[in-house]
């Protein structure tokens, strides 16, 4: 199982010692501020302006003191949270490429989007500003305390047991907090799911008639989502108001003390003075609570997404090197392969052949491509391409070994230029790389948007669906790979369709697999395998498997009748 990151590796131990040391600065300062007081008291009770000048300039660099170490001690703590959000951020989105295919697409965009914006936000903020307030008050508040002591035991006895109830009291809302604060998160990461599943949609929806209901149910996800905020704003707001009504009671304890035991008035001065030194520390404990219950929320969810299974790269031999990748065309060998619907598969693809998988939708087809591409992973089996598992490819190996085109790969917003050379080995020149486009038909597209350099728009949106296939098309003819794997690429492409895919083959030599059911394209492949419920039921050459009477020519033979 992938784990979190631990938040006191990579540099931030030292950062965290530095926020405890600007603790211990802060407590120092605040004893100072604290004598000072009661000294500046006994001068004025003796008349003795000179005498009062040393504490005062005592206690106005005390706070000043403070002022900065406390500063100091938010920006350190900043930047630990911020980095160790960056450090989950990576780990998390890591762990996502390594997860098969069908497993990332079966979870709801809204809540992927969750973890990596509200839910690493949550964890910054324990971290950044919780747990660095936490060490801070840890340190401040018992040298507070220690200061009331040492200026008048008595005082500090009575004012000491209301602010340790206090704690109690603020200790037993802030557990609380959690079922609150889980519930919130819920429904939020509710809302954000259908939301992204519904506004790319809007228009459609509106043509079907539906805006009426999804504003019904968007009314009644918000109102659901203000429910939960307002309680836990309620559990939140009385944490904090814990601190203001300890300190009250606490000061009204001192002074009651004050007059039973005759304190001197310095002393007095003093011990409030402490007093209010303390009350900070406690409001900083209210906002670690909220933070903690947050984050607590947050870490649940990041941990159940980090022990989602992954795709495992195959176990090395001891003291065995991966073998180097054999020049040309590559292989690819299934044996005994299960995965989803696949039920021991044991077929070859030799070097440089053109197959055509063919078959009913839901038969496998593009499960075998993904398990090949090394986006799934067989639960059974083994697969072989140029002789190596594909999960055990390094990033470089893969760009030059495998060009995957499929309904769902990407096309990221950015230049043009970036989406046509994305996972290609080189970046082939302008020149080239306009050429190719050209031979695809993408002149026309590329011209629109303002040539190479021109933006795309969040998922290809200001390019038609043909468009995009045909980038895709030109994408796979410059990374010229050794193995081709296409699912369904004349999908959306007009009656050029087939001879813009046989127009990419005819400018590679790679081992070419692509899923079909275009005859036209099929008829043009070496050979066919035709799958159907998971198991492959013939193969063979085209015109052969066509023009007979067995599962394929029957296949078709339905479609054209349909």
């Amino acid at each position: 199982m992938n784990r979190m990151p631990p938040i006191a590796a990579d540099g931030r131990r030292r950062q965290i010692a530095m926020v405890a040391t600007l603790a211990f600065g802060q407590a120092i300062a605040a004893g100072v501020a604290a004598f000072s007081t009661r000294d500046v008291f006994v001068a004025l009770r003796a008349d003795d302006l000179a005498a009062a000048y040393g504490p005062i300039a005592l206690i106005a660099l005390s706070g000043l003191a403070i002022a900065g170490l406390r500063i100091a001690e938010r920006i350190i703590g900043e930047q630990v949270g911020q980095n160790y959000a960056a450090a989950l951020r990576e780990r998390l989105f890591t762990h996502l490429s390594r997860m098969p295919a069908r497993a990332v697409a079966g979870k709801r965009a809204g809540g992927l989007a969750l973890r990596f914006v509200g839910d690493l936000a949550a964890v910054r903020g324990w971290v950044s500003l919780g747990l660095a307030r936490l060490i801070s008050a840890s340190i401040v508040l018992p040298g507070a305390g220690a200061v009331l002591f040492m200026l008048n035991p008595a005082l500090a006895a009575a004012a000491i047991t209301p602010i340790i109830l206090g704690l109690i009291v603020m200790s037993v809302i802030g557990w609380r907090l959690a079922p609150a604060h889980k519930r919130l998160r819920s429904r939020r990461a509710r809302l954000a799911a259908d939301m992204s599943e519904r506004i790319p949609h809007a228009p459609e929806l509106r043509l079907l008639g539906r805006v009426h209901i999804e504003k019904q149910n968007l009314s009644r996800r918000t109102t659901q989502l203000i429910d939960a905020a307002l309680d836990r704003a309620k559990g939140a707001g009385t944490l904090r108001a814990v601190p203001d009504a300890a300190s009250g009671l606490a000061a009204a304890a001192l002074f009651i003390a004050a007059f039973r035991s005759g304190a001197a008035p310095a002393e007095v001065a003093g011990a409030m003075a402490a007093l209010g030194l303390v009350v900070q520390p406690m409001r900083s404990l209210a906002g670690v609570w909220d933070k903690h219950r947050a984050w607590i929320a947050a870490r649940d969810k990041c941990r159940s997404l980090l022990a989602s299974p992954r795709i495992a790269k195959p176990k090395a031999k001891p003291a065995a090197k991966a073998s180097p990748l054999p020049e040309g065309p590559a292989s690819v060998r299934f044996r005994d392969v299960s995965a989803g619907l696949l039920n021991n598969v044991t077929i070859k693809a030799k070097p440089g052949a053109r197959i055509a998988l063919l078959g009913p939708n839901g038969a496998g087809k593009s499960t075998l491509l993904n398990i090949a591409a090394g986006l799934e992973q067989p639960t059974h089996g083994e697969t072989l391409v140029a002789g190596r598992h594909p999960g055990g490819l390094s990033a470089a190996e893969r760009r030059m070994l495998i060009a995957y085109g499929g309904a769902r790969s990407p096309i990221l917003a950015g230049s043009v230029r970036r989406a046509l050379t994305m996972g290609t080995p080189q970046r082939a020149d302008d020149a080239t790389i306009m050429d190719y486009a050209a031979a695809f038909g993408l002149s026309g597209a590329i011209e629109r948007l303002g040539g190479l350099g021109g933006r795309l728009a969040e998922g290809a949106r200001n390019l038609s669906s043909g468009e995009a296939r045909r980038l895709m098309l030109t994408r796979a003819a410059l990374s010229q790979p050794r193995l081709l794997l296409l699912d369904e690429p004349d999908d959306a492409l007009d009656a050029e369709g087939p001879a813009l895919v046989l127009k990419l083959l005819a400018l590679t030599d790679a081992t070419s697999l692509i899923v079909t059911h275009n005859p036209t394209l099929a008829r043009a492949m070496d050979e066919v395998w035709f799958i159907d419920n998971g198991t492959i039921m013939e193969t063979g050459a085209p015109e052969k498997l066509l023009n007979g009477d067995g599962p394929a020519a029957r296949f078709f033979a339905l479609r054209a009748a349909a």
